[in-house]
């Protein structure tokens, strides 16, 4: 019995990870904004919080702590697009930005709209 529990949960886990790893890796296409009157640009939003969370200590490419480089758009969108950002950053149980996580439930909720808006620049 707790071989099979082992199982079920090794099994579980390796399912998490795999489905959180899979990235859009780009902006689809037929991508529609959700919030069209919502006015969330990585300009004059996205790129304050990151900046503030997320590129201090890690997150600026080269030999910083965290993977990727976000101290641009395009090196944000690359992660942004990724199904593990909505998980490790913007859902009730994010583990980011490390300790100090999660952020502010009204900052998430912005990061949301601005994915769920296709990722506005400007």
């Amino acid at each position: 019995m707790k071989i099979l529990l082992c199982l079920f949960l090794l099994g579980t886990i390796t399912y998490l990870f795999t489905a959180c790893g899979n990235s859009v890796s780009e902006i689809p296409e037929d991508c529609e904004p959700e919030f069209p009157d919502a006015q969330i640009t990585y300009d004059n939003y996205v790129k304050n919080v990151v900046s503030a969370s997320c590129t201090v200590s890690c997150h600026r490419g080269g030999s910083t702590e965290g993977p990727g480089d976000f101290t641009t758009y395009d090196g944000l969108l690359s992660a942004a697009t990724d199904r593990a950002f909505v998980f490790r950053v913007i859902s009730d149980n994010a583990d980011m930005p490390q300790d100090n996580a999660p952020l502010p439930k009204s900052t998430r909720d912005s990061l949301n709209i601005w994915i769920s808006n296709c990722f506005p620049e400007q």
